[in-house]
Formats: structure tokens, sequence, C-alpha cells
């Protein structure tokens, strides 16, 4: 499990993180430096840092498992910074030790300055993350594909990730964002739950906020990598082969909120446009099952009319383009969500968020409407995407 690869590597970063900060505390003031103040901090400090754990160990009572999971959550953010922000410090003290040639590392001044800035730098980076993170705004694409009829607007939404960090306040606000639109479609495309349904806050009240989208020809859906059900430890899966996965209440929600589901289906939309949702390739693989290629999936369609995919990872492009789709709808990178992440993303993804034209197929990646693991955004934002879709036949 990968977890438990990494945990000592956890460790070890967070007993560097208690030594750092009871150094700096311990210039502050004196009172810092006394074993009471040390004590107590370790533990206020293990409550936080053990919370992945926790949270995974506790299931009841309710109340208590969602604090824990709530607190793991922010935590994995704040850690981060923590991270991030005192290696920015010691790499400026050691710079300014080598420029004038002396030695800062017991001048208590210095660790004072240096303690600071790097709580600073943390409080300002997550409280301004949290907050980003809850922020919706709107995301514009024009494209032009084949075919002939009038334009049409077609919205797009993923990674909901309806859980512990689900306000339902923002799935109505999304809702209204929606509706203003006068969309012609409504598309999500995946990882709709995190994991595990009894997160989901208010279902009903979430369920009726999706319901009062209204569109033209409806909206459709497609699975993504989390929707389904599994222990959470860290951020890591734990993955129990006795355990049945395909939760029917995921499935039951989606019909309530009026969204149909496609799983390697395809459907005609009234003005010919035909939309495929595809199955995803991690959830298949863990309820082994099999999605089908991208030309067993399009080859049925007429190819004369439009095809809009839905597709929660945005794989298979050069596949897809080949096999005759003109617009592949995605989400799933979360752009990153977290600085340093949106910067590694280019990486791993050819098309890790915005707009990518494959031949004569549009790729369009949004960085989602929910948050995984932190409850934070930095570097990224919280979108509904609207794609104006002009028809050059």
């Amino acid at each position: 499990m990968l977890a438990f690869i990494f945990a000592p590597f956890y460790i070890l970063v967070n007993l560097y993180i208690i030594h750092w900060v009871l150094r700096w505390t311990g210039c502050c003031h004196w009172i810092c430096g006394t074993r009471a103040f040390r004590v107590l901090f370790c533990v206020v400090y293990a409550v936080a840092a053990l919370s992945p754990l926790t949270s995974f160990a506790i299931r009841e009572p309710a109340g208590l498992h969602r604090a824990l999971k709530q607190l793991s959550n922010d935590w994995l953010g704040w850690m981060l910074y923590l991270v991030l922000a005192i290696l920015a410090v010691e790499v400026v003290l050691f710079a300014v030790q080598r420029v004038r040639k002396k030695d800062f590392a017991q001048m208590q001044r210095v660790r004072q300055v240096q303690g600071g800035i790097a709580l600073a730098m943390v409080c300002a980076v997550c409280i301004y993350g949290m907050g980003n993170a809850h922020t919706l705004r709107v995301t514009d694409y024009t494209v032009t594909v084949q075919g002939a009829g009038a334009d049409m607007t077609v919205v797009l939404l993923a990674d909901l990730h309806l859980g512990y960090s689900t306000d339902p306040a923002y799935l109505e606000q999304t809702a209204q964002t929606v509706n203003n639109m006068q969309p012609d479609l409504i598309v999500i495309a995946g990882d709709i739950f995190d994991n595990e349904f009894d997160a989901v806050p208010e279902p009903d009240r979430i369920a009726a906020a999706l319901a009062s989208m209204q569109s033209t020809y409806g909206t459709y859906a497609c699975w993504g990598n989390h929707d389904l059900s599994e222990p959470i430890l860290a951020g890591f899966t734990w993955d129990d082969p006795d355990e049945d996965k395909d939760d029917p209440r995921m499935s039951a929600f989606l019909a309530q909120a009026g969204v149909q589901l496609l799983e390697d289906e395809a459907v005609t939309l009234e003005n010919g446009v035909q939309l495929v949702g595809r199955k995803d390739p991690s959830r298949d693989k863990k309820l082994g099952e099999q999605r089908l290629t991208p030309d067993e999936l399009l080859a049925p369609l007429d190819p004369d009319k439009p095809i809009f995919v839905i597709d929660h990872q945005p794989k298979q492009l050069e596949e897809l383009a080949a096999a005759g789709a003109d617009l592949d709808l995605s989400g799933h990178t979360h752009d990153g969500q977290v600085f340093p992440g949106n910067l590694l993303m280019p990486l791993i993804w050819d098309n890790p968020c915005g707009h990518l034209q494959v031949g004569t197929m549009h790729s369009i990646v949004t960085s989602g409407l929910g948050v995984w693991g932190p409850d934070m955004r930095v570097g990224t934002r919280s979108e509904v995407v609207r794609v104006t879709v002009q028809f050059a036949g």
C-alpha cells in the first residue's frame, strides 16, 4: 500500500517540523522554552498530524469521524505549506550566511524574524487557499466543429467530490450560475463523489440543487475514479477485495438529481449531436470491468454528425480524435489544485487544464468544481466551464 510506503517519510517530515517550530518558539519567549509548553505543543501537533490515521480508524460516532476527516483534509494542506515555508526561509538564511561570511544560526533575533516570516507565509497562503477553493468562477471557451445547426452552449462540470469538504450552499450557487447561462447541454465529467456516499452532507438538498439545473437537452454524466466506495487513508485508497465498491446509492442519487449516466453509451440529442459517456479506466479496474476502446465505442456512430465525448480522465486524446470525436470533455486533473502541483501537471497530461486541439478534435479539461484532499486551492480555481460550440457545416 502506498500509504505504508510513504509513512516513514511522513513521520520524518513531521518530526523536522516539530523540531524547527520548537527551536523558533524557544527564541521568541522564555515560556516557549519550558517543558510544559513543549509537551502541550507536541500533543496538539500530534492530534493534527495523526488525523489522517485516526480519521481512518475511528468510524463511530459519526460526528467525531467527520470532524477528524475534515481536520485531516485541512492538515495536509497546512503541512505542505509549513514545509515549503520552512525550506524557503532556510534557503534565504543560508544565502545570507554565505554572503556575510558569518554564522547567524544561533542569533536569537534572526531566528525570531525567520520563524515569523515563515508563519506569516503559511497563514496567508492557507487562508487564501481555503477561501479560494469555495470561490466559484466561470471559464469560457469557443470551439468550432463540423456539423450543421445553430450554435449551442455546453456547460461542463467535473470533480464535485461530494464529501467532507462539501458545502450544500456552494452547490446551490453552482446551480444558479449554470441556470443563468441558459445552456443547451450540461455534462458532469466524473468524480461526483469522494469514495464515500455517507460523507455527503444533506444529499437530498444537493440532489435537489443539481435537479434544478435547466437545459435544453438535459444533464448527462460519466463516472470518475472516485465514484465508488473505498476507505481512504491519507488520500490513498485502501483496497479490500472482499468489499462491494459499487455503491448503488450513488446511481440512485444521480437519478434523483435528474442526471442521466452514460457508461460506454451514446445518445443522440434532438439537434443531431451524438453524446458519448466513457467508463473510467481506474474505476473499471477496481470493479473488474473493462471499458471499450475509442474505436469500439465510436464506430457505430454517424461520422457525419458531431460527436461529443465525456471522459473523466483526459487520456487517449489522439485515439479519440482518430476515431472521429469532435469534442472531448474531461476533468480529473484539478489543474494540480495547490501550488506547486499546478506546475507538475503539464509533465503528466497532454492537456492538464484548458483547451487543446488534437487533430480536428477539441479537448477541454476543467480544473473542477470541488477539491480532493486539502480543502484549498492555491494557483488554481474552482470553476464552471461554458463552451460555446459553433457548427461549420
